[in-house]
């Protein structure tokens, strides 16, 4: 026997009370104002006591963000020795340094190792800041560097403008698990796009070539960079590489 007191009887919803107010004779306007009051009342309390259930998405569905650039965010930064010796000999031979610097520092988008061209902006700009590169590299070591796997289809989105070719190329090595020597396989471009008189968003999809691997295996991931030719000039901006969802 389950007594007043019982907690599975107090844990009821009471609705006796609102049922009879639905079932109230109307009396004019006033009367169906009552009753429709006690509807809605009704009704946020049974979805209080009975919230919908929606089932949460399931995160291997989701599609993965390997790279997401929006080159919003900089910062000034000492000049390493490398690029000291380097940028003596474009001065020398008579080229402009790809990156901007003031002293001891030079400005570089947040999220990289060394230098990222030039940062631009206002009506030169695909929105807010974006990056210029002119005859140089960006990205092989610490931003791109040990992302992509062979075999894999990644998806890609790059909005550019300028003149000439973006190239975003791989730098494939293998070791020789025998005798430990290590060997360049190939240096294949991934994307490569030419560039508008106008900013223009590319998509579409990549992955790494296949390479013999009989005697020289493939590490894990390979690394990679976005790499502008002498005599190029290219403003680039929102790069994203991402792995496509999985049906």
């Amino acid at each position: 026997m389950i007594s007043s007191d019982s907690p599975c009887k107090q844990n009821r919803p009471r609705t006796e009370g609102l049922t009879s107010v639905l079932f109230i004779r109307p009396q004019g306007t006033a009367g169906l104002v009552k009753r429709a009051m006690a509807f809605l009342c009704l009704t946020a309390l049974l979805s209080a006591l009975h919230p919908a259930v929606v089932p949460a998405a399931d995160p291997k569905s989701r599609p993965v963000v390997i790279v997401s650039d929006d080159f919003e965010k900089w910062s000034w930064e000492p000049i390493t020795f490398s690029m000291r010796n380097s940028g003596r000999k474009r001065l020398k031979a008579g080229k402009q340094l790809p990156f901007e610097y003031r002293g001891p520092l030079y400005r570089r988008a947040r999220g990289f190792a060394l230098q990222t061209g030039r940062m631009v902006k206002g009506a030169e700009a695909f929105k807010g800041r974006s990056m210029l590169l002119a005859g140089c590299q960006v990205g092989l070591h610490g931003r791109y560097s040990k992302l992509f796997k062979a075999g894999t289809k990644y998806r890609y989105e790059v909005s550019l403008k300028g003149k000439g070719t973006f190239h975003f190329r791989a730098w494939v090595g293998a070791n020789n698990p025998k005798t430990g020597e290590f060997r360049w396989l190939g240096f294949p471009d991934l994307v490569k796009i030419q560039a508008t008189e106008s900013w223009k968003t590319h998509r579409g999809e990549f992955q790494l070539p296949e390479f013999d691997t009989t005697t020289f295996k493939l590490p894990a991931k390979s690394s990679a960079a976005i790499v502008v030719q002498e005599g190029d000039k290219i403003g680039v901006d929102n790069f994203s590489i991402w792995l496509p969802e999985k049906e």
